[in-house]
C-alpha cells in the first residue's frame, strides 16, 4: 500500500491532533477518509433524470449569458458601523 508523507506547520498539527483525537481515528485512517470525501465521484441521486427535463425556450448558451449578466450586477449596501 502506497504511503503519503506531507509537512504540515506546528500550528495545523496542533489543530489536526485535537480533530484526531475527537474523531477516535488514527492520523492515517482520519487524512486518507479526507482524501476519499475530497475525491468521491459521486453524483447526487436522480441527477441523470434531469437530462433533457428542460422546457424552456432558451438555448444553454442564452441562460449562461444571462446567469453572466446577472452576476455582473451588485447592489448597494448598507454601511457597516
Amino acid at each position: 500500500m502506497p504511503q503519503l508523507a506531507i509537512y504540515i506547520d506546528d500550528n495545523l498539527s496542533e489543530k489536526l491532533n485535537k480533530v484526531i483525537k475527537v474523531s477516535g481515528k488514527s492520523r492515517s485512517k482520519w487524512v486518507a477518509d479526507l482524501i476519499k470525501a475530497k475525491l468521491k465521484d459521486e453524483w447526487p441521486e436522480d441527477f441523470f433524470k434531469l437530462a433533457g427535463s428542460w422546457e424552456g425556450e432558451e438555448t444553454p448558451e442564452e441562460i449562461m449569458a444571462t446567469i453572466r449578466k446577472g452576476l455582473e450586477r451588485t447592489e448597494k449596501r448598507e454601511e457597516l458601523s
